[in-house]
């Protein structure tokens, strides 16, 4: 068949592509594969075209090879730079970083390409890659998704005025768990020596883990000493606490998650158990009072967890927010801490009511999040953030809870170095990676694990 009958079967594919007829089009694409005058531009286009059905993998693997066979395809650079922004744009910025560097060389003044980029390689203040002593192995590290900085939890409360079935604080009542308020003396301690030994400059200062941080009476003074330090501070709370609002919006806090479930008195009850709605409500319109009244730089937002008995009550959520101005960010009920999910997925069931509220069954979920996580990168939850808890003690991560996945470590009196050796020396971490639960980058699904 001559070059040009060639042609012609290809551009009626992508004919039959621009009119939507897709399953056509990619058998029109894969019936020139062993063509070699026009196989690539037959790969090309079809990787091209599962990259817009969403189909990534394929995409990847696709274009690959066409530039394998035809590295000087004249569509090279446009189908590079349009497979590294969506991979990028789904999260897979591991994956992106190749397409994403060559993009560059092809289109340097491009900003959107030049930022996917920079977001899709590891930061600055973190080695590029690590030795995990237990596991034996080195791994890679990658851009955080949790921070856009290094992260300092900074447990401030350690204890919480609610008892929500889903975290630890309601489903752990006879943990041993120290319970407290840090003070503030060594809360400003606490910040001199980040200042002094944070790997990354202005790290992200989070004032919460498992406790209610508007409990704390010295918040205002906190967040106020953050803010003379050039540090942002971060909070989440369940908004149930009438007093002190109008001194914390006044001392200029970053940012405020609200914690909230259902959008009734009734369905909010079973999962933000001893929370009021209705305090809820005038608090938030109260925040959003007080921050134009001071003119506060802080933002907020609410983060809903959806349960199954809640599901209707998303929208009238988001309805609020609207009004107040505030973000809205509705996401799956997530069961902790992180003991209670090792458990399950190693196959000792947790049989609590709070369970069946959820719009999957961890037993359902885990072993999937497992399936798409790269074992070869390093846990976010230790390279990228230290968490201290209200007396002054170095946790493991933030998502553990009791005493045996605490680090036996004062921060103040012991030095950076000392306390990541002993995060990577943790058994807990490599029965988290066992598990598949570690925080990983998702890996495409024709990766290798």
């Amino acid at each position: 068949m001559s070059t040009t009958d060639l042609s012609t079967r290809l551009d009626t594919a992508l004919d039959l592509q621009r009119s939507g007829q897709l399953q056509a089009a990619a058998q029109g694409y894969r019936d020139l594969f062993n063509e070699p005058a026009v196989a690539a531009s037959a790969r090309l286009r079809l990787a091209l075209l599962d990259l817009e059905q969403g189909r990534l993998a394929d995409a990847a693997a696709g274009l690959a090879q066409a530039l394998a066979e035809q590295p000087d395809h004249p569509d090279r650079p446009m189908a590079v730079r349009v497979l590294g922004l969506e991979l990028n744009r789904h999260g897979y910025r591991e994956s992106a970083r190749t397409w994403l560097e060559e993009a560059l060389i092809h289109f340097p003044d491009d900003e959107a390409v030049a930022q996917a980029w920079q977001r899709s390689r590891p930061p600055a203040w973190l080695a590029p890659e690590v030795y995990d002593p237990v596991q034996q192995r080195s791994l890679y590290r990658a851009s955080p998704r949790e921070g856009s900085n290094y992260v300092y939890t900074i447990d401030i409360v350690g204890t919480c005025n609610l008892r929500c079935p889903s975290c630890p604080v309601g489903n752990r009542p006879d943990s041993p768990r120290p319970k407290g308020f840090m003070p503030l003396e060594k809360f400003a301690a606490i910040i001199d020596k980040i200042l002094d030994e944070s790997p990354a400059d202005q790290p992200e200062i989070w004032l919460f883990n498992w406790g209610e941080p508007l409990l704390h009476p010295d918040l205002p003074a906190m967040v106020e000493l953050l803010n003379e330090r050039g540090l942002s501070s971060f909070l989440s709370s369940n908004l149930n606490i009438n007093k002190g609002l109008d001194a914390l919006i006044a001392a200029g806090p970053g940012m405020i998650k609200i914690s909230l479930s259902g959008f009734s008195e009734a369905s909010y009850a079973r999962t933000h158990t001893r929370g009021k709605l209705d305090r809820v409500k005038e608090n938030m319109h109260e925040l959003r009072r007080l921050i134009d009244q001071h003119r506060a730089p802080t933002r907020i937002w609410v983060g809903q967890h959806v349960y199954r008995h809640n599901l209707k009550e998303v929208e009238a959520v988001a309805e609020l927010c609207r009004e107040l101005d505030f973000d809205h960010r509705p996401i799956a009920a997530f069961y902790q801490p992180l003991e209670k999910l090792l458990d399950i997925a190693e196959g000792r069931m947790v049989d609590e009511p709070v369970l069946s509220l959820m719009l999957e069954h961890p037993a359902e979920y885990l072993p999937r999040i497992a399936a798409g996580r790269d074992l070869r990168y390093d846990c976010e939850l230790r390279a990228n953030q230290t968490v201290i808890n209200h007396d002054g003690q170095v946790a493991l991560c933030c998502s553990v809870y009791e005493p045996d996945n605490q680090l036996g470590l004062d921060f103040l009196s012991t030095p950076r170095a000392a306390i990541e050796d002993r995060k990577y020396s943790h058994p807990t971490c490599a029965r988290c990676y066992r598990a598949g639960l570690a925080y990983l980058p998702s890996r495409l699904a024709n990766s290798p694990p």
